[in-house]
């Protein structure tokens, strides 16, 4: 169906043209339009093969119709038929884009020229498809060339460059095109690549070469193929070849892996030949592809009988060869890869193998095949063995905590018996939450030392042990000896043994401080000797001087008066002397005994005084002293109580200047009676503050001392204070400033009430018949005290707790009782407490005594405000505890 659109405005003329087409035989459908805008709807939604148009209409012309019809369809023929169309006319139309023109009078042209116009324009937009197509090609064919990284090129019989895509050096293609292979590579690669391209163009034939050149300083590799270009090729008798077409693909990267994967498999063979372990392959039929040699010492059987055989056709034991069968089938099948640990009978018996397959697969991803490792483990699995034994008796001695043992890897403590971890004083909780850090447990002077230690034990294996110390948790120091060794296979690992050295130094401190003491003693010794020597001489050089002189001849009686009272004070002097030495004596072997009564402290205070007043005199001394009746009395011996004020006394008059002030100041604080002896004198050095109780020491020793003396005075004052229960110390700001001598004894806290009637007891009766409570938990305590009391004739109820204690007094009234301080279910202070408490006479104010290994004067105090009438420690002097109870025991009088 051919479809026409004719502008016509006569119906007559439209009939007319419709009627010569029909005739013609042309299957047509023609619509007719006469507007302008009737023309340009049709056009707009129609489709038609040929436009048929009159040139001269009313309200529009053809020229107007030609435009619109251009704009509209380009392609569309365009076929003017008019009767008024001129010649000058018509070739206008024709310039301006008409396809052809017919006059009305002759309109037998019209369906020649309709065929015509259809034929020309059926071929242009087959023409202008070919085309299209062509540069839809052309630009599909640029886009591949832009995008490939192929070099493609071409080149003449000179081998000159036409044209080249992807240069594949740092030359352009503009700059390759007209030069030779000599321009791009070096001569020796120009000459190759010569030879391979006039062989394609000598012979005609294609070819393909794999090449090595040098681009750009690198060797790579080139698939090339050469095309011949030939300048006829429909005359097939005889072509010529004109030019040279190529492609040239890097497979540099190819070429690599191809080498590297050669390399590997030549590593692979040259490891697998020379392996100790087995290496075997086997295709999915568990056939052997590969075995290498070694599985002829584990067999006998020589390699190359393996391949192509499985493990049942080559005879294995069927529980071997089934289990290898399961083994391997399960990798095929999960391509996971597996370990089997199994036996195989040899000729040297029955040797255990550990094996690895893993699997390996092809492009698809698919397992082709399988690479097993097996590996004799016969002599590990002994060792192994062997090392659990020696590693459960390692642990058993570390178990032991004999001493402390431990593992450590790197700076780390991983793993410590509880004896190491005791010693540092850490438990195996904080070892578990966080290894010990070696570098941190020692102190920095020590770490050359380790460092010292790790480089022998790399060398030799082990360390001899050392000493050093390790830092406890609580910041204090640790003597050690360590020593240890390292593992075999991992020289950053090993075992650590450590000995706690604490005992030994301080045996070997408290060694060096005898020794160092005893040397001192020696010098002290000598010193003594020396001036006992000296103060034993000079009063006997005025007794025997004046008792010769007396002897040979007669003096006056104020010289006679005179030479007999020199006499009587040196003797007095050396009397003095001997009874201090003999004093000395007796408290250095326990010997001394004290006569304890209630002493009022004034009144050794008052004879000291007195004997020594001629003294204070003859130096004119300012002595100050004031009697105070509100201090209480102390129990103690009187005669040594003034002993003690005596020897302070006189050294304070000793060591004063003439003119110079000694006072005395006796007060009492809480349950302390305390003395005071100061004086304005030499004072005391404060490096010698120290050693000033100690018996023989003297600030000055030496032959041009300014005072005599032994030495004795003091140390025998701290003795006798310490045996009343108290303490003495001395103060002084510095040489020259004077001293103060400070007694503290126990004041007497418990006053009895007169009204209590007591036994009667005197000290020839030896305590016959006093009722004497004791409370100790300590049963052997219990049983000495009771003994010793039974012994002096008291009668004793010895009762193990408080508790028990307390029911006595319901049934038994005793006269004293003696208690322990530390008892479990009630301690000694809370006792006495309930026992004030009673009415007195349910026993509310009995004497009491505390007998308790607490010594320190705080600990005292606690007793007296507890109740305790007498604090003593343990262990007792039995004759102390006598005079003890004597004394609270004795009549008011």
């Amino acid at each position: 169906m051919l479809h026409i659109l004719l502008l016509e405005d006569s119906l007559l003329d439209a009939e007319l043209i419709e009627a010569h087409l029909l005739e013609s035989g042309l299957n047509v459908a023609l619509k007719r339009v006469d507007t302008c805008d009737a023309f340009q709807n049709a056009l707009e939604s129609g489709s038609f093969d040929v436009i048929l148009a009159d040139y001269s209409l009313p309200s529009f012309d053809g020229f107007s119709a030609l435009k619109m019809a251009q704009l509209r369809c380009p392609d569309l023929p365009f076929i003017f038929v008019s009767a008024t169309l001129g010649e000058e006319v018509a070739l206008e139309t024709l310039k301006n884009g008409a396809t052809d023109y017919v006059l009305k009078q002759r309109l037998e042209r019209l369906v020649p020229s309709v065929q015509r116009a259809i034929r020309e324009a059926t071929e242009h937009r087959d023409r202008l498809k070919a085309e299209a197509a062509l540069q839809e090609s052309d630009r599909r064919f640029r886009m591949a060339l832009k995008n490939s990284f192929i070099c493609i090129f071409q080149q003449d019989r000179d081998l000159k460059y036409q044209w080249i895509h992807n240069p594949q050096g740092p030359e352009t293609a503009e700059e390759i095109v007209g030069e030779t292979d000599y321009f791009l590579f070096s001569e020796a690669d120009a000459d190759y690549l010569s030879t391979l391209k006039r062989e394609v163009i000598a012979t005609g034939s294609p070819n393909r070469f794999e090449i090595s050149v040098t681009i750009s300083g690198e060797i790579r590799d080139y698939d090339l193929i050469l095309e011949p270009v030939f300048e006829d090729e429909e005359n097939q008798d005889n072509p010529q070849v004109v030019a040279l077409m190529g492609t040239a693909l890097n497979i540099t990267e190819r070429k690599r892996s191809e080498r590297e994967l050669y390399r590997r498999e030549q590593q692979f063979r040259a490891l697998a030949e020379n392996a100790p372990d087995i290496i075997a392959r086997f295709d999915q039929q568990l056939r052997h592809i590969y075995i290498n040699p070694a599985i002829e010492k584990a067999t006998g059987i020589p390699p190359q009988e393996f391949i192509g055989k499985t493990n049942a056709e080559l005879g294995f034991p069927e529980d071997i060869y089934l289990q290898w069968s399961r083994h391997l089938q399960n990798i095929f099948v999960t391509g996971e890869p597996s370990f089997l640990e199994f036996e195989f009978p040899s000729s040297t018996g029955t040797r255990t193998y550990q094996s690895q397959a893993v699997p390996e697969f092809d492009l698809e991803g698919n397992v082709e095949s399988l690479l097993c490792i097996s590996r004799d483990m016969t002599e590990s699995k002994q060792a192994e063995q062997v090392l659990r034994e020696s590693e459960a008796r390692f642990r058993r001695l570390m178990d032991s905590n004999t001493i402390g043992m431990g593992f450590w890897h790197g700076e780390a403590i991983t793993v410590a018996n509880d004896a190491f971890l005791e010693m540092m004083g850490y438990s195996q909780e904080d070892l578990q939450r966080e290894p010990l850090n070696w570098r941190e447990i020692t102190p920095s002077e020590y770490l050359h030392l380790d460092a010292n230690a790790n480089q022998q034990a790399r060398q030799t294996g082990y360390t001899e042990p050392f000493e050093k110390e390790f830092f406890h948790k609580d910041g204090t120091r640790i003597p050690v000896l360590l020593g240890g060794a390292i593992f075999d296979n991992n020289a950053d690992a090993g075992v650590f043994f450590t000995l706690d050295l604490t005992e030994r130094k301080r045996m070997e401190k408290a060694l060096q401080q005898q020794a160092e003491a005893l040397e001192r003693a020696n010098q002290v010794k000598d010193q003594f000797l020396a001036v006992l020597s000296h103060e034993l001489r000079s009063p006997l050089n005025a007794i025997l001087g004046w008792s010769q002189l007396l002897l040979a001849r007669k003096f006056d009686e104020a010289t006679t008066r005179r030479a007999l009272e020199t006499i009587e004070r040196n003797a007095r002097f050396q009397t003095q002397l001997i009874e201090d030495l003999l004093d000395v004596s007796r408290i250095l072997r326990g010997k001394l005994t004290l006569k304890v009564t209630r002493v009022n402290l004034s009144t050794p205070i008052c004879a000291a005084i007195e004997s020594l007043r001629l003294a204070i005199e003859a130096k004119s001394l300012q002595l100050d002293y004031s009697p105070n009746p509100s201090v209480s009395p102390v129990m103690g011996d009187s005669n040594r109580l003034q002993q003690v004020v005596w020897n302070l006394l006189s050294n304070a008059v000793k060591f004063t200047e003439p003119g110079g002030q000694v006072s005395l100041n006796l007060k009492q604080q809480d349950h302390w009676v305390i003395l005071q002896v100061q004086d304005t004198g030499v004072g005391i050095l404060p490096e010698f503050l120290p050693h000033l109780f100690e018996y023989f020491r003297q600030a000055d020793a030496s032959s041009t001392r300014n005072h005599g003396g032994l030495g004795i005075g003091l140390g025998l004052v701290r003795h006798l204070v310490e045996l009343h229960g108290g303490t003495v110390s001395a103060e002084s700001p510095g040489e020259g400033q004077g001293a103060t001598f400070i007694v503290k004894l126990p004041a007497i806290a418990f006053k009895a009430d007169p009204n209590i009637q007591l036994p009667q007891v005197s000290p020839k009766q030896k305590l016959t018949g006093v009722r004497v409570l004791v409370v100790d938990d300590d049963q052997d305590s219990l049983q000495f005290m009771q003994f010793v009391l039974e012994q002096s004739g008291c009668q004793v109820r010895a009762i193990a707790s408080p508790i028990e204690a307390l029911a006595v007094f319901s049934d038994w009234q005793p006269d004293l009782l003696i208690s322990d301080i530390a008892m479990p279910e009630e301690d000694g202070y809370s006792f006495i407490r309930k026992i004030r408490a009673m009415e007195r006479n349910a026993g509310g104010q009995i004497p009491a005594v505390a007998l308790t290994a607490y010594a320190r004067e705080e600990d005292r105090n606690a007793a007296f405000l507890a109740g305790f009438q007498e604090h003593l420690t343990k262990p007792i002097d039995p004759k102390v505890l006598m005079a003890a109870i004597e004394l609270l025991t004795r009549p008011i009088e």
